[in-house]
């Protein structure tokens, strides 16, 4: 029996890179994706649901049976965010309030949440490396949206006995 992940915005850059590698390692994946940015033809190897994250209902419908979420779905431009800051804070922050939900109802108790360096906002001291120990100061409300999702999700896993990882990128890069 394989591990079954669900994969919210794998139908995205990242998430979809992701989904297609955990199917060749042989997990079973279902994509969750409102094609808003994504694509479904970037979905291989796995079973699309065409949904957003806000309708918990249809999400926690979704996430029944899973072993795990891998939470890519996000608004993650940061001029776009700057430009219209409401709808990052609903997407990015309400979405994750939904997730986080639905993983309830469901009975999920793993997330690995996709989130971004634009929570460091701009490092005041000089150094090479930042660690998950570094101040955050987000300067945009892509970052300071990210930065609020992890602290959902931090609050849910240690209030419901959960696990929970976050992964802060800089930039992510290639051809699609």
């Amino acid at each position: 029996m394989s591990l079954r992940l669900v994969v919210l915005g794998g139908a995205g850059y990242i998430g979809s890179h992701f989904s297609y590698l955990a199917a060749v390692k042989g997990l079973e994946v279902v994509v969750f994706d409102d094609l808003s940015t994504g694509h479904d033809w970037a979905v291989t190897n796995a079973e699309l649901v065409v949904g957003n994250i806000l309708d918990t209902k249809k999400l926690a419908e979704t996430l029944i049976g899973a072993d795990a979420v891998c939470h890519f779905a996000a608004k993650s431009l940061v001029a776009e965010s700057v430009a219209n800051p409401e709808l990052y804070f609903r997407n990015n922050v309400s979405g994750t309030e939904s997730v986080l939900e639905a993983m309830d109802i469901a009975c999920v108790r793993t997330i690995v949440f996709s989130s971004t360096a634009a929570t460091y906002g701009m490092p005041v001291e000089q150094t090479t490396l930042l660690t998950e120990s570094h101040i955050t100061s987000p300067i945009n409300p892509y970052g300071q949206s990210k930065l609020q999702a992890e602290s959902l999700i931090e609050r849910w896993a240690s209030q419901a006995g959960a696990r929970a990882i976050a992964f802060r990128y800089f930039n992510a890069a290639g051809a699609m």
